[in-house]
């Protein structure tokens, strides 16, 4: 008999989560011989199937197990209380993707992991992208760093990104006026606004997110499907990683992609102005480094 696991799918755009989900039930039942039956749901569709259309808290619904498994974006969490991963959101903190998952899959990644099920009871397995290293969406067309001075960004909770705005000279603002947004190129079209068309290629941090599965569950299997979990959850958070890259690589060189995702001119800056983004923004990592426990960001860096 096949234990059902609902997959709460929580971010936009649907289909870069859905193929995760999708990839982390095969794996899973390659490796269980087929023990788990997956519902895979949208938000909308989960709130009208199961909550009579009432609205919910995605976290809340996976802490108290009526919804066994979701992919949740850093800034949730740490929203949610895991402060911890406010650090992956600072500016230059992984030199490259190899970088990136000598955290994720090493020593730091396990304690990061560890540190959601101690803040808020949820067992966290791996480390996803939402299309990689991010980019500037704009609604004109910025050529040089001092072009971001009195650009109006969005109001919201997470200080980090908060600095990173503040030290490019852009200015708190309510949605209807901003002019500015931090996304990806695969996600371009859920975070932009329609006059947003410009997008520029920062690579100043990176969009994460995490696959995460019910604590309550999780401890109840034994040793060998706990050890399928975390081993399918790896792999395709790997592979994920890896076709997010490869997304971003073909939007950012194919224009027909890019008006797809309502993208009129892709700018890329010389090394002189990436050079002048950094010197703006390194300090914003230096001034946040105290804030993290036992020393994350400098080991983090060193890794």
């Amino acid at each position: 008999m096949t234990q059902k696991i609902k997959w709460l799918l929580f971010h936009e755009p649907a289909e870069l989560f859905i193929r995760t989900a999708r990839h982390f039930e095969q794996e899973l039942n390659a490796l269980t011989d087929g023990a788990y039956e997956f519902e895979i749901l949208e938000l909308a569709d989960y709130e009208t199937k199961y909550l009579n259309g009432n609205p919910c808290d995605p976290i809340t619904e996976l802490k108290e197990g009526r919804v066994q498994m979701s992919q949740i974006y850093i800034n949730n969490l740490a929203r949610a209380n895991v402060t911890n991963f406010l650090a992956l959101g600072l500016p230059f903190l992984f030199r490259d993707h190899a970088h990136a998952a000598r955290v994720f899959e090493g020593e730091i990644g396990a304690e990061l992991l560890e540190n959601i099920k101690e803040r808020i009871g949820i067992k966290g397995l791996s480390f996803t992208y939402s299309g990689g290293y991010k980019c500037m969406a704009v609604n004109r067309s910025i050529k040089q760093v001092s072009d971001f001075a009195g650009l109006k960004y969005k109001v919201r909770p997470n200080a980090v990104s908060s600095s990173i705005f503040d030290a490019l000279g852009a200015t708190p603002a309510e949605k209807s006026e901003i002019d500015i947004a931090d996304t990806t190129l695969p996600r371009y079209h859920a975070d932009a606004r329609e006059d947003q068309t410009y997008a520029i290629n920062t690579g100043h941090a990176m969009y994460l997110t995490t696959i995460l599965t019910n604590n309550e569950m999780f401890n109840a299997m034994s040793e060998e499907h706990q050890a399928a979990f975390v081993k399918a959850a790896k792999i395709a958070a790997s592979a994920e990683r890896t076709q997010s890259v490869q997304d971003a690589n073909e939007i950012a060189t194919t224009p027909t992609l890019q008006r797809e995702r309502g993208i009129n001119e892709f700018i890329t800056w010389n090394e002189s102005q990436l050079e002048e983004l950094r010197a703006r923004l390194i300090p914003v990592l230096n001034s946040w480094k105290a804030y993290f426990p036992n020393d994350l960001v400098n080991r983090i860096q060193a890794c």
